[in-house]
């Protein structure tokens, strides 16, 4: 076996949750020793100037944009893969991808994001090399399936039950949970913490993050509110929107019980710090924030994968919703109870899953060590409304 593949992970900057799941994967591959690892934006890299006209549709946050996007993506939600919109998405660029891949020549391709042209290509070229998707939300869109991917690795029970209801072989569904940085899964001193970013330790905190961009929009008056009928006090994540931290900045410069940042790598420290965690429903903020026992209130979650994290994660008793301010401050104040706290902790560490990027990476190196001759493409076996095809080591 070679005992230093070469390693394709393919992610995108559309948000920071698969940037950060392949920067977890690739550490993982690193701690085993295998250094030759290319990790890229793919689409990016192929289709620029769609790619940022796409990522800024997807960042806007007017309603009007937010509902479009929702529409869009349930209608798609269903893609087969063989059908004109599935091989549209995953066959724009294949030529320069497959420049790309004869570059790099990986040995295995892993998937953070849901563009397949790779799997595409091993549809024609019967490519041997093995491919692998790591899913990053908790439910599942038709973008991710491909009758030429090897594995899947998924977050829930619950989604492997659908995946083989579409028809995907148990053997090739993995529940690993979403990858998430070793930093979110370790233990940290938080009494530390408090000294090292100037906090007192006899409140508690909300931490309110914007999003990775700063587009959680109604920020000021949300924390009004919450510094008015709750007894938290509020640290502000504005991102990259600076606009939004000079604003929020204005209005509470002179109160000692709010603390504005801008973009962090401090997630860590500030999850073990706060008491709750406010935010949109993005995969792995949720699963960072549920691997420290943080509780979550996601706010008026965007159409989309996000409104679906968030659903079905309220619904397994781990995550709370709001739709409003007045609901936000009735979820703090039950927070302020104990024992409504220490229960949904309880549903929190009983539900992560530790460790995720290395059990891929396992995989992958035995994906690579019992990779097979090449056989051709996979034949589909799909009926309407499901995506029922062979998989398998190829």
């Amino acid at each position: 076996m070679n005992t230093d593949p070469k390693v394709l992970i393919v992610t995108s900057a559309f948000g920071d949750g698969h940037m950060k799941v392949a920067e977890a994967i690739e550490h993982s591959f690193r701690r085993r020793g295998i250094s030759r690892i290319t990790t890229m934006d793919l689409f990016a890299a192929v289709h620029p100037t769609l790619n940022e006209l796409s990522r800024r549709f997807y960042l806007n946050n007017t309603g009007y944009t937010q509902e479009f996007y929702g529409f869009l993506y349930t209608m798609t939600s269903k893609m087969r893969p063989e059908q004109f919109m599935g091989r549209l998405i995953h066959s724009m660029g294949k030529r320069k991808v497959q420049r790309i891949i004869d570059e790099i020549q990986p040995d295995i391709i892993i998937h953070t994001f849901p563009y397949l042209a790779a799997a595409e290509l091993a549809s024609t070229t019967g490519s041997r090399t093995p491919l692998f998707t790591v899913m990053t939300d908790y439910v599942v869109h038709g973008r991710w399936l491909h009758p030429r991917t090897t594995k899947y690795f998924i977050a829930s029970e619950s989604m492997k039950a659908t995946l083989m209801s579409a028809g995907i072989a148990e053997e090739k569904l993995v529940v690993s949970g979403i990858p998430i940085r070793e930093a979110f899964e370790q233990s940290q001193d938080r009494e530390a913490l408090l000294r090292k970013h100037g906090l007192n330790g006899n409140r508690q905190y909300l931490l309110l993050a914007a999003g990775a961009y700063g587009v959680l929009s109604d920020i000021g008056g949300l924390i009004k509110r919450v510094l008015l009928q709750s007894s938290f006090d509020v640290i502000v994540l504005c991102g990259n929107n600076h606009k939004l931290r000079e604003a929020t900045g204005e209005l509470f410069q002179e109160n000692p019980r709010v603390h504005i940042l801008g973009y962090t790598e401090e997630m860590q420290e500030l999850m073990c710090i706060a008491s709750c965690l406010l935010t949109k429903a993005g995969g792995i903020t949720l699963t960072e924030a549920m691997a420290q026992t943080l509780p979550v209130i996601v706010y008026r979650p965007l159409p989309g994968q996000e409104a679906g994290n968030a659903e079905w994660l309220s619904g397994q008793h781990l995550i709370e919703i709001a739709r409003n301010e007045e609901q936000v401050v009735e979820q703090l104040q039950r927070l302020e109870h104990m024992a409504y706290r220490d229960e949904r902790e309880q549903h929190m560490k009983v539900f992560s899953r530790k460790s995720a990027s290395d059990a891929i990476v396992t995989e992958a190196l035995e994906a690579i060590k019992l990779r097979q001759p090449s056989v051709p493409a996979a034949k589909s076996m799909l009926v309407e409304g499901q995506a029922k095809t062979i998989h398998g080591y190829y």
